[in-house]
């Protein structure tokens, strides 16, 4: 390649880079987890602290990897399509609306399998028990998360998937990437639906609306569910 050459990913690299820079966030988790538990940490201090740590080195990989596109290709990627508040009022509808279906979708999934209802009993998934605790676990979820995932699974690999397909397929596909990365969509059934049914959305509404649209969505998701867990706290 010649020195003065702009690089120029293709699909391929848009795809795979993603899911790879998800399983080195997972593997962070898991080995600062691992580590801290080692050092005699409570079960809270390290998850928090992992979940903490995990969602910043996803959130690193997206901005590093987005900025390795070519200038042109990186504003459109991280556009905003139309004006900006109204893009933010239709991403809280949006990910409003996906709690809603989601929920409803686990809780069918619930009720007519006690396989999935007995697994949904046992999750325990808890946002810690000190203020900075809870504050680490809030910021990984409604901040790192939102921001690391959609530059990752919208900004990147759905572009890559619609210069191979049409955005009718890659939409849904795209879904189930971003499910396949979750690791709790692997505990439970109705989860997974719940979730491919969450990446399609996002899919759709960073299409109409760019990413702002897209993160405001995911964060709402991401929000309501802290603010679900620390009322159970």
């Amino acid at each position: 390649m010649d020195r003065g050459a702009t690089f120029s990913p293709g699909a391929a690299w848009r795809v795979a880079w993603p899911i790879a820079m998800v399983a080195i966030g997972i593997a962070v988790l898991v080995v600062v987890a691992t580590v801290m538990d080692a050092a005699g940490a409570s079960d809270d201090t390290a998850t928090a602290v992992a979940t903490f740590v995990g969602s910043g080195v996803i959130l690193l990989g997206g901005l590093l990897l987005v900025r390795a596109l070519p200038p042109a290709q990186r504003r459109v990627a991280i556009a905003t399509k139309g004006r900006l508040w109204p893009g933010i009022g239709l991403g809280l509808a949006v990910g409003l609306g996906c709690v809603v279906a989601s929920g409803a979708i686990i809780a069918t999934g619930a009720e007519i399998d006690p396989n999935a209802k007995r697994a949904l009993d046992d999750l325990d998934v808890s946002v810690g028990v000190t203020w900075w605790q809870i504050m680490l676990t809030v910021i990984a979820l409604v901040i790192f998360a939102p921001l690391g995932e959609e530059l990752l699974f919208r900004g990147l690999e759905l572009r890559g998937l619609v210069r191979l397909m049409p955005f009718a397929v890659a939409a849904p596909l795209s879904g189930i990437i971003f499910t396949a990365a979750h690791l709790d969509a692997y505990l439970v059934w109705p989860r997974a639906l719940a979730l491919i049914l969450v990446g399609w959305v996002l899919a759709w509404i960073y299409r109409w609306r760019g990413l702002v649209g897209s993160v405001v969505a995911h964060g709402t998701v991401n929000a309501v569910a802290a603010i679900a867990l620390i009322a159970q706290a």
